[in-house]
């Protein structure tokens, strides 16, 4: 008796859909609630915790859709596509229709950035819950699609490898051209196709019958699929290391003018007394490195005939060093100066002599000698120029005897106000005094103790700095402050001890924040503009992934007569399939391997030659690169992605194919 025909399996399975509607709707919720358990209960750093939980999102998909492909006997490609819409619909259905984002985590960050932003963010993960659990599918498929388990590849890459005639000369010269750079490398290629067309030319005109040996059109495309994908790779891992390079440079500044966390109290913002016990419980708390108090106020700033708006924080000069490193970027003056008033030197006593020079034209109109240049300095003694009449210039000490209290600011402020160390310049708070007319503004003079650089022109124009008692007296504050400062030990696990110091304060009153809080809104622009560039740039690598189902489909088409006598020996739809998905993943390991050396030896050459940029318009002198390994090694992974899901289609036309049409024309 013959053996009874296989069932043909279903186009759409109803049991395949429901595990793939599982896998693509589960997959962002297992990552959120992975992302939240890792980044809030186990503190792990943000970038660790997001990729443990997009892993942890995959592999909830790539297995139920592994179950999908194995319920219904296919692809399931039908079951996903259906799931990936049901996602869409669960997802934008919301954001669209009643304006209401998802709230939590990633989905709050973009939802601050804007309805697009989380519009866009919502169909990547769409996109990329459905890409894996098709990925499981397939892989699935082509494990088992034989009847039984069979996950060996050694015969299809035999066959891959003479399909595609990638020998072992040509993979040494291509990385010969990657290593000596693509120019040197052009250049030789085209010099050898010079030679050997003169040579023909010569054997033809001999009559020899000594013919080139001609590339086959099939190494051809294999070369040409092989540059698309290293050009792409190329492209995305030099784009993402400068972009990189900004943050971590933005990152730096902002970390080292501002704390990593803030501990305040409810209510008005010069009210927190009793700083000095809470500022112990603070250091004892594990993770904790330093706290400094602070106290802060928005006021005016006015010298002369300048005036201008200033951030103005009071600070202690014994412990704001331990917590931050802008006294570490005073570029005249010294810190202790502030605590010291009386050691301030006369103005013209401390300044570069470059603005000395910048000062020329005024001491010449005042009748003052040009300074001489010293020897090997940068400093040059000069007597104070002439003060203009009506200046408003203080004295050096108070009317009541005591010293003028020091002030440090920033380099665009002491440019904005034109002055320099020893000069006056006048605080205006708005926050004055009760008079007959009603409140009236306080103003009291400072002398310049310091100019700092912090490379940010929004600190440098804004942020001026006293000795914490003499803003107090200032302000009236008594012996209030703003809030304490703190230090972390590990700067990307900031929330969680944040989070553990206002555990430690038994909460109410106090209130803390860190710096990734703070400046939110800030950094997630710029992970979303590196999102954004990678997505674009990844379209590059797209099109080389259509570049390799061209070349396997030209494949299947020369190796049809090939395919026919594997399936006529025997060879199942799942052996057919895994030779051409081996053949596209040869394509896209040599060019992924390729872009990334090309990737890295770009991004050194460019940290090392330097690409010069203006520092007053970009307050960097050369541009920013960072050569971070997970970023190579996503790019890796979704380059090999893109090559594998592009060699689905080919070979399955190649598994589908009949003995009997290959044969046909033999």
């Amino acid at each position: 008796m013959s053996a009874a025909p296989r069932a043909v399996p279903p186009v759409f399975s109803g049991r395949a859909f429901c595990l793939a509607a599982l896998g693509v709707v589960g997959a962002p919720f297992a990552a959120l609630v992975a992302q939240a358990l890792l980044a809030d209960r186990l503190g792990l750093p943000g970038g660790v915790a997001a990729a443990l939980a997009a892993l942890a999102g995959a592999l909830v998909a790539g297995a139920l859709g592994a179950a999908a492909a194995a319920a219904g006997r296919r692809l399931a490609f039908y079951e996903i596509t259906a799931a990936a819409l049901l996602l869409l619909a669960l997802e934008l259905g919301p954001v669209l229709g009643a304006g209401v984002g998802l709230r939590g985590g990633v989905l709050a960050a973009w939802e601050a950035q804007g309805k697009l932003v989380l519009v866009l963010g919502l169909l990547l993960a769409a996109a990329g819950s459905a890409t894996a659990t098709f990925v499981g599918a397939t892989l699935a498929y082509l494990a088992t699609g034989s009847g039984r388990f069979d996950p060996s590849l050694s015969y299809e890459l035999f066959v891959a490898k003479s399909h595609l005639r990638l020998s072992t000369r040509t993979l040494l010269a291509l990385f010969g051209m990657v290593v000596t750079g693509l120019v040197p490398g052009l250049l030789a290629f085209l010099g050898w196709s010079i030679w050997q067309d003169r040579r023909e030319r010569a054997a033809r005109r001999r009559g020899e019958e000594a013919w080139r040996r001609r590339m086959p059109a099939t190494l051809l495309m294999t070369l040409i699929s092989i540059g698309g994908v290293a050009i792409g790779v190329w492209a995305l891992t030099v784009v993402l290391s400068v972009m990189s390079g900004f943050e971590a440079d933005l990152k730096s500044k902002i970390l080292g003018q501002n704390a990593h966390g803030m501990v305040m109290k409810y209510g008005g913002q010069n009210e927190f007394t009793g700083w000095r016990e809470v500022r112990g419980t603070v250091l004892g708390v594990p993770g904790v490195a330093a706290a400094t108090p602070f106290l802060y106020e928005e006021v005016m700033l006015s010298a002369g005939q300048n005036l201008t708006g200033a951030v103005l924080k009071g600070v202690d000069p014994a412990t704001v060093g331990t917590v931050t490193d802008w006294p570490r970027k005073l570029e005249e003056g010294r810190l202790d100066w502030l605590a010291h008033p009386d050691r301030i030197p006369p103005p013209g006593k401390d300044r570069p002599f470059d603005e000395l020079e910048q000062r020329a034209p005024e001491r010449a109109a005042a009748g003052a000698p040009a300074p001489a240049r010293p020897a090997g300095g940068a400093r040059a003694e000069e007597p104070p120029l002439p003060r203009k009449p009506g200046t408003g210039e203080a004295p050096a000490a108070a009317p009541g005897g005591e010293p003028v209290p020091g002030i440090v600011i920033g380099r665009e402020l002491a440019r904005s106000l034109r002055v320099f160390v020893g000069d006056v310049v006048n605080v205006i708070s708005p926050l004055g005094d009760l008079g007959p007319a009603g409140p009236q503004p306080k103003s009291r003079p400072f002398r310049v103790a310091g100019v700092f650089y912090s490379g940010m022109y929004e600190y440098d124009s804004k942020f001026a700095y006293l000795d914490l008692g003499a803003a107090q007296r200032f302000f009236g504050a008594g012996d209030a402050i703003t809030g304490l400062e703190l230090k972390v030990r590990n700067v990307d696990a900031a929330r969680p001890v944040t989070r553990r110091v206002l555990a430690a304060l038994e909460g109410y009153p106090y209130r803390v924040k860190d710096w990734g809080e703070m400046n939110r809104n800030l950094f997630s622009a710029l992970m979303m503009e590196k999102v954004v560039m990678a997505v674009i740039l990844g379209f590059i690598v797209l099109v080389a992934s259509f570049i390799i189902v061209a070349t396997l489909i030209m494949l299947v088409l020369e190796k049809t007569r090939e395919i026919a006598v594997l399936k006529s020996m025997g060879a199942g739809l799942s052996s057919v399939m895994r030779i051409f998905v081996a053949e596209g993943l040869i394509i896209g390991a040599v060019g992924t391997a390729f872009g990334l050396l090309l990737g890295y030896g770009t991004c050194l050459l460019v940290e090392k030659v330097g690409i010069p940029l203006d520092p007053e318009v970009y307050y960097i002198s050369n541009l920013p690169v960072l050569v971070d390994p997970a970023q190579f090694a996503f790019v890796a992974l979704a380059a090999m992605g893109l090559s594998y899901l592009a060699t689905i289609y080919p070979a399955t036309k190649a598994a589908r194919l009949q003995p009997v049409e290959g044969l046909r024309s033999e």
